[in-house]
C-alpha cells in the first residue's frame, strides 16, 4: 500500500524473515476531520508499534489495564526514532507495566490502514513474545498523560481484553513453543 506506512520508523518487517505468522489488515474509511486527526497519532508518525504477549514460566499473560477504553490490553505502544522492534518492545512493556522482559520471535503483524477519497496512512503493529525478568508489576505506570491504570498476570483471558481472539491465537502459539 503505497503512502500507508510512511512512518518514521525504519525496522526489517518481519513478514520479510518469518513465513508462519499471523498476518491481518484492517481497512477503515474515516471522514476528513477524522483523517487529519489520526495522521497526528504516534502511531501513525511512527509507522510501527510493537506489542508484547509477556508470559511467565507458569503460562500466565501480563496485561496492561487501559482506564479510558476500560479494557485489558497487551502491553505495547509506538516505536521511537531509531529504535528496533524488540528494543521498542522492551520500553514499552518497562513503561505500562513496570516489568523488564526479553523479547522473542514475533507472531504477528496488523496492518491497520485508514483512508479519505484518494489519501490513506496506517501503521503495522508487531506482536512479539518476551519472557519476564521478574513477575513483580510496577505502580506508577505509563507515561504522562497515559491511562494505564495498572498491570496484572492472567492465566486466563479476561473478557474485556482488546483485540481478544488475536491475542488468544497469538497466546496459544507462544505458550505451544
Amino acid at each position: 500500500m503505497d503512502g500507508a506506512f510512511d512512518g518514521y520508523a525504519d525496522v526489517a518487517d518481519p513478514r520479510e524473515r518469518y513465513d508462519d505468522l499471523i498476518v491481518e489488515c484492517e481497512v477503515e474509511r474515516l471522514d476528513p476531520d477524522a483523517f487529519a486527526a489520526v495522521r497526528e497519532m504516534e502511531a501513525f508518525r511512527a509507522g510501527w508499534v510493537a506489542v508484547g504477549a509477556v508470559v511467565d514460566s507458569a503460562g500466565r499473560v501480563l496485561l496492561a489495564y487501559h482506564e479510558a477504553d476500560g479494557r485489558w490490553l497487551l502491553p505495547g505502544g509506538a516505536l521511537q526514532p531509531g529504535e528496533s522492534l524488540r528494543e521498542g518492545l522492551t520500553r514499552e512493556v518497562r513503561e505500562e507495566t513496570g516489568v523488564d522482559v526479553t523479547p522473542g520471535r514475533p507472531y504477528a503483524v496488523v496492518e491497520h490502514v485508514v483512508r479519505h477519497e484518494g489519501e490513506q496512512t496506517g501503521f503495522r503493529v508487531c506482536v512479539l513474545a518476551a519472557r519476564p525478568e521478574a513477575t513483580e508489576t510496577g505502580v506508577d505506570l505509563g507515561v504522562d498523560g497515559e491511562p494505564i491504570a495498572r498491570a496484572e498476570w492472567f492465566e486466563q483471558l479476561p473478557d474485556d481484553v482488546f483485540e481478544r481472539e488475536l491475542v488468544a491465537r497469538v497466546l496459544a502459539r507462544v505458550r505451544d513453543e
